[in-house]
Formats: structure tokens, sequence, C-alpha cells
């Protein structure tokens, strides 16, 4: 069950590589079409991302009694394949021709196929078990394989040949999305075909957000510190380019210095699952929090040019990154659960919710760095630039992960005493 559950992270996580990090310069470099028309198309496609995943968990919980957990992903792969077939290998003359709309266009049904994927698939965990430590394991696989299927992504250079072009990359990262997604839903129709498209049982009709808050406010309490730990994690993840090429003049290395992170955040996973059956799981994700806050001040030590020390840094950061996406994840899950025990569906609305919540502080994290850097000409190396740079990439993280830190401990006891009295 584990494999087939979380077998569905490496193809979605593998996409995101290319979406965050390469695709404005694949279309520029091979097409040379606009970059203005680029990052105006990219931009409110962004914003329609971001607001469509609370109308899909809501519509989600009202599908489902017709339209189960399986077929809605179905349909959302399907909506996936065509937009990134659309956006990888563009039609020459409407693309050349009409930018801007033809990337709003296939960007949005892409978006769109992702998050009819993904608030689904996380809001199936609360289906097939009510066991916590279970439910824990489940999310771990699932963001594990996340994890490695963004170290494909980020070594499918190096495995093609020693100079690919960028065209054969994505021809193979769209071969093995294809694969991934048909693999994925291959299992989960084999194993949970009963579960994902059997009954809903006698629960009520799904209740709006506004509903959730006046009768159940509790389960909107672990939503603060899960928004100030995405944006503690969303600005070091935007900057981390520009603070290895300009702050620690290690540029070269940038590939290798990802490829720990991301590996030491496999690495991780079992410890914090372990961690997690031992102490409450909310102390648990509260220690990841303090833990890589506290890795984060150990660039007060890094210089530019120090390999060694940034490259520890990135591992010790890096293992705390798999409690980051599991143990909120299956926090999450058990929220639902305990709705569900009062006969609540409300599974696709919370993901949705938190959906939003993750896709708001990267766009906060892009609208606040990037301009503040340009700027204070960060391109021209001015000490005011450099300064901020440290700054955002080095102590804004450190503050927000504190602060998440000390709401997880003070609210905490209070989720528990409300989840078992829900």
């Amino acid at each position: 069950m584990d494999i087939g559950y979380g077998l569905m992270g490496l193809p979605l996580a593998m996409l995101g590589v290319p979406f965050y990090f390469y695709m404005p310069n694949y279309w520029f470099e091979n097409w040379g079409v606009s970059l203005t028309a680029i990052g105006l198309a990219l931009f409110v496609t962004r914003l329609t991302d971001m607001l469509t995943d609370p109308l899909v968990g809501f519509y989600s919980d009202r599908w489902v009694r017709h339209l189960g957990y399986l077929r809605q992903i179905q349909l959302g792969s399907l909506l996936l394949v065509v937009g990134c077939g659309s956006l990888f290998f563009p039609f020459e003359p409407a693309f050349q021709q009409h930018t801007f709309g033809y990337l709003v266009l296939w960007s949005f049904m892409t978006f769109l196929g992702w998050t009819l994927i993904s608030v689904p698939y996380q809001a199936l965990v609360s289906k097939l078990t009510h066991q916590t430590d279970l439910k824990t394991r489940l999310t771990s696989f699932r963001e594990g394989f996340g994890l490695i299927g963004v170290m494909l992504a980020l070594s499918l250079p190096v495995i093609l040949s020693q100079s690919p072009t960028s065209l054969e990359v994505f021809q193979t990262l769209f071969v093995l999305l294809l694969f991934g997604l048909a693999l994925a839903l291959l299992l989960q129709a084999w194993w949970f075909k009963e579960v994902l498209n059997g009954p809903e049982g006698d629960f009520n009709h799904p209740v709006s957000i506004q509903t959730l808050w006046r009768q159940h406010r509790w389960s909107f309490g672990i939503m603060p510190a899960y928004f100030l730990n995405n944006l503690a994690n969303a600005f070091p993840a935007t900057l981390f380019m520009f603070f290895v090429t300009y702050a620690l003049q290690m540029e070269a290395q940038a590939g290798v210095l990802l490829a720990v992170f991301f590996v030491s955040g496999v690495l991780g996973l079992p410890f914090w699952f372990w961690l997690s059956t031992k102490v409450e799981k909310y102390q648990a994700w509260a220690f990841s929090m303090l833990f890589s806050a506290i890795s984060f001040t150990g660039l007060i030590w890094v210089g530019a040019g120090d390999f060694n020390g940034y490259l520890l840094v990135c591992i010790l950061t890096g293992l705390s990154l798999g409690a980051d996406l599991a143990l909120p994840s299956s926090l999450q899950v058990d929220l639902v659960h305990r709705l569900e025990r009062k006969s609540v569906r409300a599974a696709g609305t919370m993901f949705g919710l938190w959906g939003l919540l993750t896709k708001l502080a990267v766009a906060l994290s892009l609208g606040i760095a990037l301009p503040l850097l340009e700027a204070l000409q960060l391109k021209q190396g001015a000490p005011a630039a450099m300064n901020a740079l440290w700054w955002m990439y080095g102590l804004v993280p450190v503050v927000l992960k504190l602060v998440a830190v000390v709401w997880v401990f003070r609210q905490g006891r209070q989720w528990g005493a409300d989840f078992e009295a829900g």
C-alpha cells in the first residue's frame, strides 16, 4: 500500500523543477519569444492557480459521491499531460504569434490538472486508514517519492549525456511523466479501487468554508504555523541560485549542493517518522523546524567560496526537509479524520486551503525578494543588495520558523484536545 499510494508523488514533484527553474529560459532560447510576454503570462496563471486550490477542494468534496477520488485523479492526469505536452513542445505558429494567450491557456490547463490530482490525492489518505502512524507513513512515502522525483529531474542533464540540448531533456522528462503517471494510476486502480470509488458513507453534505469557521474553528488552528513555515522555506528556495552565485560565488557547484540538500531530505525521513511515534506528532514537527532554524544559523561562519561550510549547512537543513513535507501533511489528515468522525465532509476543502497557503507563501517570497534585490542593484554587486540577500536567505527563515515553533508548542495541546473532542 505504501508504494501504491506514494508513487504518484514522483511524477508530480519531478515537474516542479522545470516549471520553477527552466521553462522561461527554455522558451526564450529555443523560440525567441518575448520575456515580457512570458513573465506576464506566468504571473497571471500563478494567480489563478493559487485561487483554484480552494475551489477545486470545495467541489472535490461535492463530486466525490459521484466521481470518486480515483476518477478525479485520472481527469487531472489527462489535463496535466495535454497541458505539459503543449508547453514542452509548443505549436510554433500559434506560440510565436500569440505567446501570451498560448501560455495562459496551456499553463492554466497544466496547473488545473496538477491541482485536480493533488487535492484528492492528499485527501484520500483519510479514507485509506484511520491509524495515525500509518497516515504518517503514507505521507512520508509520498514526500519521499517526491524528493526522488526532484533529484531525478535535476540529474537528467547528467544522465543523458555530457551536453544534452534542452529539447532532449524535456523530451525525456515528458516520457518519464507519462510512464510515472500511468504506473501510479494502474497501482491505485489495482490496490485502492474499492476504497477510492466506494460509497462515501453517511456523511452530511460537504460544508462551506464559512460553516467550518463558525462551527469548527479549531480546524484552522494549524494553518498559521503551516503558512509561516512554508514562507520560511520559500525564501531560501527562491533565493538559492542568487545566493550561491552572488554571495558565495560558487555557481558551478549549485547542482551538487542542491542534490545534497534533497538527498539529505530523503535520508532524514525515517528518523522523523520514528520520532513522531515516540512523541506527539506536532512536537516532532516543532522539533524539526527548530533543528532547521538552528542549522540555518551556521551561515554565520560561511563566506564566499566556502564550499565545505555551505555543504554542511545544506546537509543539516536538508535533514529537516522530509519532516517539513511529511509531518504537517499527516497532521492535516488527522484533522480531516476528526472532522469526518463528526460526519463533516471537508477533506477537499481543507487541502485546497492548505494548497492556497503554500502557493501564497511562494508568491510572497517571489514578490518581495526579487523586486527588492533588483531595486538594490544585485547584478551590479551593490553592498546594500548583498546585505539584503544574506538577511533574506539566512535570517528571515530563522525568524519565521522560530515564530512557527512557538505557535505549535503553544497551540499543540489545544489541537489535541479539540481533535479528540471532534
